[in-house]
Formats: structure tokens, C-alpha cells, sequence
């Protein structure tokens, strides 16, 4: 009782240190005219990832592979499933020109770049390969950069900056708490170690990512939740195993149908992106992507 109790309190302060980032995130976007795509492809994503990338490397650290395997895959799964089927479910967001030919191929390119190479190195994430991943997410984000902004600095940032800093250790500090303590409490439950990646795990860190996206629909900046969400996901496809590599041999021998499912959600969307009718994802295509995750869910319970 004690766990839960510690998760909805660390959940309320979640909610509201990923209010006081987004006003200092688009503030600062304002300031030095970088777009809100771009604001939330880097700085939100890399900072609602930051608790992915712990337990990633912690897990890997402590000979717990499943954990980190199944985590990253679980929480890039709720991003583009889940959570991409919310902002559609809640909103009516038409995708820009840019995001339809640059942005979410880009994403997708990516995952299926990753699943090249995890068939070229048979399925073991090894150092050489976290180096080759880690290096197309930078590239990535320069492309990103070059397709969305440009930079000029109006005015004194400092203060923003003070509280974006104070607003982003709140965020990973709740989401970490509220996590932990997700997890002691179905420690309790003889729940198995992928059971608690894929699912307690990857939902648990993908909250900030869930609350930002929330957050973001009522205020109406959808380009910046669209931002987070794909930059969460590629940090979860290519950063977070290509770090946790440098550690340890990931084997992703037992996940490979796992990956193939997560390239093919990422695909879903794509197709969405490009059939949608004036570039709107609908309320039904919404559905249907948060149906990918149900199907996920219960193939993996069979």
C-alpha cells in the first residue's frame, strides 16, 4: 500500500514539473527561434527519456538484460502506439510537410536501420554496434535541426533556463519514484523480469512522455508533444541499447519478433501520416494505433 501511495504522490509532481517544462521549454523556443518540433525532438524527449536510459544501463550493469531489452522496446511501443493514438484520440492535429516527408521517415528509417543491423550482428547489440547506433541518432537530430529552425538569440535566456533546469530534475526525479516504487510493489506479485519491462517498466518510464503529451493537447502545441514523442522513441531505439552495449552484449535473440512488431507500429503510422485525409490523423486511425498496443499486449500474455 505504501508503494502505491508513493507512486500517486510522485505522479502529482510529475504532472506538475512537466507543466512548468513546457512553458519554459516554448518560452526558450521563442527566445533563441527554435521551433517547437525541434524543442521537443531534443530537449523533452532526451530529458523524459533521462529514466529510460537509467535503468537501461543500471539493468544491463547488474546482469538483468531482459529488464533492459524489454523496456526500451515496451516504452518505444507505448510512444508510437499508445501515446501517438492518444494525441490523435484528443485532438485534431494535422501533420506539417515537413513531418510527413522528413520527420517520421526519419523515425522509421531508423528502426529499420536498427533491425538491419541486429540481423547483420545476429542479434547481439555488442559495443561496435551501440557505436554505429549512437552516431545515427546524432545525425538524426542534425537533420532535424536543418528541417526545423534556425537559430538567433533575441534575448536573455537565463532565467528560463534556471527553470527549466529546476522543472527537469523534478520531472526525472518523480518519474524515477514513481517507478521504483511500481516495481516493489509487483515484485510482490511474482511478476517476471520481461513482464516488468514491457509493461509495469515501459509504461512507468514512458509517463513523462504520456503527461507531456496530455499537457501539451490542452495548451494546443501539438508540433511540440509530436516533437517528444518521435525523439522518445528513436532515443529508445538506438540510444539506450547502444549505451547500455558499451557495458554488456546485449542478446536480443529471444526479442526479435518483439523488434519486428515495433518496426511494423512504426510503419502503421506512417502509413496513416501519408493516407490521412488533409494530412489529419483521425479519431479511428487513433484507435487503430492504440489497438497495435492491445494486439502487443495480448500476444505477449499467450
Amino acid at each position: 500500500m505504501i508503494y502505491l501511495l508513493i507512486s500517486l504522490i510522485s505522479l502529482s509532481v510529475l504532472l506538475k514539473s512537466a507543466d512548468l517544462f513546457i512553458d519554459q521549454s516554448v518560452a526558450l523556443a521563442k527566445k533563441i527561434k527554435i521551433s517547437s518540433f525541434l524543442i521537443g525532438f531534443t530537449l523533452i524527449s532526451l530529458g523524459t527519456s533521462l529514466p529510460d536510459i537509467v535503468i537501461g544501463i543500471y539493468s544491463t550493469i547488474t546482469n538483468h538484460q531482459e529488464i533492459t531489452i524489454s523496456t526500451f522496446i515496451g516504452s518505444a511501443l507505448v510512444n508510437v502506439s499508445l501515446l501517438l493514438g492518444i494525441l490523435a484520440l484528443f485532438s485534431k492535429y494535422k501533420l506539417s510537410e515537413i513531418d510527413v516527408k522528413k520527420n517520421i521517415p526519419v523515425t522509421l528509417g531508423s528502426s529499420i536501420i536498427f533491425l538491419l543491423l541486429l540481423v547483420i550482428f545476429k542479434f547481439q547489440i555488442t559495443w561496435i554496434m551501440g557505436i554505429i547506433t549512437v552516431t545515427i541518432l546524432l545525425i538524426s537530430v542534425f537533420f532535424a535541426s536543418k528541417n526545423n529552425h534556425t537559430i538567433t538569440v533575441k534575448s536573455d535566456t537565463k532565467f528560463n533556463l534556471i527553470y527549466l533546469t529546476l522543472s527537469f530534475v523534478l520531472l526525472i526525479v518523480a518519474g524515477r519514484l514513481c517507478v521504483d516504487n511500481l516495481v516493489s510493489a509487483s515484485v510482490e506479485f511474482g511478476i517476471s523480469q520481461t513482464a516488468v519491462g514491457f509493461f509495469i517498466l515501459a509504461i512507468g518510464v514512458s509517463l513523462p512522455e504520456l503527461v507531456t503529451c496530455l499537457t501539451v493537447i490542452k495548451r494546443g502545441n501539438l508540433q511540440l508533444s509530436l516533437g517528444n514523442i518521435l525523439g522518445a522513441t528513436m532515443i529508445n531505439i538506438l540510444l539506450i541499447p547502444g549505451l547500455s552495449s558499451f557495458f554488456k552484449t546485449l542478446d536480443m535473440r529471444e526479442f526479435s519478433l518483439d523488434i519486428f512488431f515495433l518496426v511494423l507500429a512504426i510503419l502503421v503510422f506512417y502509413i496513416f501520416a501519408i493516407l490521412g485525409r488533409k494530412k489529419l490523423i483521425s479519431k479511428g486511425e487513433g484507435i487503430g494505433l492504440i489497438l497495435v498496443y492491445i494486439i502487443f499486449c495480448i500476444i505477449q500474455n499467450l
